[in-house]
């Protein structure tokens, strides 16, 4: 017998002052809190914002991957 799943994929912007790996682990936490059996994430892109020459926030564009039962 064959066993199916389905997934949806919500996409998100995770920011940190810290780091990317940062930005995306935040985007994946706030998601955890309403979103159950989170599967994967996919990085599309990171961004930066800049105050007086310096990155002053680093951005995670991803797209979280999760199990609908």
């Amino acid at each position: 017998m064959k066993t199916t799943m389905v997934v949806k994929i919500i996409e998100l912007m995770g920011s940190s002052s810290t780091s990317w790996e940062e930005a995306t682990n935040e985007a994946i936490k706030k998601a955890s809190e309403t979103v159950k059996n989170i599967h994967s994430v996919d990085v599309l892109g990171f961004k930066a914002m800049v105050r007086d020459n310096k990155i002053s926030e680093f951005r995670a564009h991803v797209k979280v991957a999760f199990k609908v039962d």
